[in-house]
């Protein structure tokens, strides 16, 4: 979520797109892909965000 929060401030939107792929974004985080993946969707799930492969929207509460 930190590097998603950091990219809508760099690009000052809460609807932006990531240069990475599901898998370049887990290898920039030094994170396994398949935990990145069910993360994303919990996040989703719970309101936080939606995305579709690599443009998001935060949601602000």
């Amino acid at each position: 979520m930190s590097y998603l929060s950091e990219e809508s401030k760099l690009q000052n939107s809460p609807t932006f797109t990531i240069p990475f792929n599901r898998q370049q974004l887990a290898d920039f985080l030094s994170v396994d892909r398949s935990a990145m993946s069910n993360e994303l969707c919990k996040m989703r799930n719970e309101g936080l965000l939606e995305f579709e492969k690599n443009r998001f929207t935060l949601i602000m509460r």
